[in-house]
């Protein structure tokens, strides 16, 4: 090996070791700079706050409350407490759902509740009150699709019991599919 191929390969392996210097330099202050993100407060946060969502020509579609709303910059996700959903139909209350926590996601087009749920739909003409217990239900707002991967129970009035693991309600269908496991109780009313 003549001395300029030496040189250039020491050069070369310069090079490489700079660069690879640079490269865990750079990759080091990213993780600092994510790991500050997850140890610092909320970008923004609202207490006692109403949001509500209309459709094209103005109707009132759903409202969202919640006692406290904490908005993360880094997971582009905002953590409720105490949430309470509403969907609205004609101008009027349909169903409501309520947890202990929540999450909204995706800006908004996902709200994931979580903790002891409680969706109750309210009787209609055709229908009768109807109450679901679960521990997590994600809602779906752009395509009124509201799903459960946890265990469900259904109380339909005035005497019909249900139980089952996973759940889709599809609002544009008007069905409610139970997933697995599925038990129902009937009580036949008493003729008096």
């Amino acid at each position: 090996m003549n001395k300029l191929s030496t040189f250039f390969v020491a050069i070369f392996l310069i090079l490489v070791a700079l660069t690879s210097y640079w490269l865990k330099q750079e990759v080091d202050k990213e993780y600092i700079n994510k790991k500050k993100d997850l140890n610092s407060g909320p970008d923004f946060f609202l207490n006692n706050f109403t949001t509500t969502q209309t459709d094209k020509d103005g109707e009132l579609k759903y409202t969202l409350k919640a006692e406290e709303m904490k908005h993360y910059n880094y997971s582009e996700k905002s953590f409720l407490i105490q949430p309470f959903y509403t969907k609205y139909e004609n101008g009027k209350p349909h169903t409501s759902i309520k947890s202990v926590a929540g999450e909204i996601n995706n800006k908004g087009d996902e709200v994931f509740l979580k903790k002891n749920v409680v969706l109750i739909r309210l009787p209609t003409a055709k229908k009768k009150r109807m109450t679901l217990f679960t521990d997590e239900l994600k809602i779906f707002t752009k395509l009124d699709i509201v799903t459960s991967e946890k265990p469900v129970k259904i109380i339909q009035e005035p005497d019909i019991e249900i139980d089952g693991v996973g759940m889709r309600y599809d609002k544009k269908e008007g069905t409610i599919k139970l997933l697995s496991n599925v038990k129902v109780y009937y009580e036949k009313p008493q003729n008096n």
